[in-house]
């Protein structure tokens, strides 16, 4: 989808400070659950207490990140504490993955929506992007459509600036019943809207390249 001029016009690629400053939300691999053949992840947002999320590596749900909603529960007084120790527990319990190099894997990233934010106080409206990311090994053959049937996708929502990276990759050794050749791959794009944009971070499943 091309960037037309007005719409380039007519919205701005920066944002009015919020109340409380915009922060980077980075998102950190916890380590492998093998028995739930799980992967676990633990984001903060700012000073905000941290969201605990995890993806399953096979069935239904596959790749898909959800909260850990079990590490919530009990007194909303003491939710920050809890979960800090909660995730201590949680990281001494998860076996490691093997980080490698981003080299051998491809990031693509489509624009399939845009549209102009407004927002309060009269100030211009600011960018807002639908992106289409997807996350292939580079030495894998594509199926007859053209596509890599190992590649992992996600949609996220990108402000200011239609930018994304991707960050690391961690191999997922072999587990029974489900092999090897599969990958988590960590991408940073431009997802808080503040100042000038901060990055926020999500994962991808995606296979390995052999």
């Amino acid at each position: 989808m091309r960037t037309s001029i007005s719409f380039l016009t007519t919205t701005t690629a920066t944002a009015p400070a919020a109340r409380a400053p915009g922060l980077p939300h980075s998102l950190e691999l916890l380590g492998l659950d093998r028995a739930q053949r799980a992967v676990y992840f633990a984001e903060s947002v700012g000073g905000a207490t941290p969201l605990v999320h995890v993806m399953h590596l096979d069935g239904e749900h596959a790749g898909r990140m959800v909260v850990a909603r079990s590490l919530y529960d009990g007194a909303a007084g003491d939710v920050a504490v809890r979960v800090s120790d909660r995730i201590a527990a949680l990281r001494a319990s998860l076996s490691p993955l093997e980080e490698v190099d981003t080299d051998a894997w491809l990031l693509t990233t489509r624009v399939v929506q845009r549209r102009a934010l407004r927002i309060p106080g009269g100030a211009p409206p600011i960018r807002k992007f639908v992106l289409a990311l997807a996350v292939e090994p580079i030495a894998v053959a594509v199926d007859d459509h053209g596509e890599c049937p190992r590649a992992g996708r996600t949609t996220v929502t990108a402000y200011l600036r239609a930018r994304a990276a991707l960050d690391r990759v961690w191999l997922v050794p072999a587990l029974p019943g489900l092999g090897d050749g599969l990958a988590i791959a960590r991408i940073t794009y431009l997802g808080v809207p503040s100042d000038v944009g901060h990055d926020k971070q999500t994962a991808v499943l995606t296979g390995a390249a052999r």
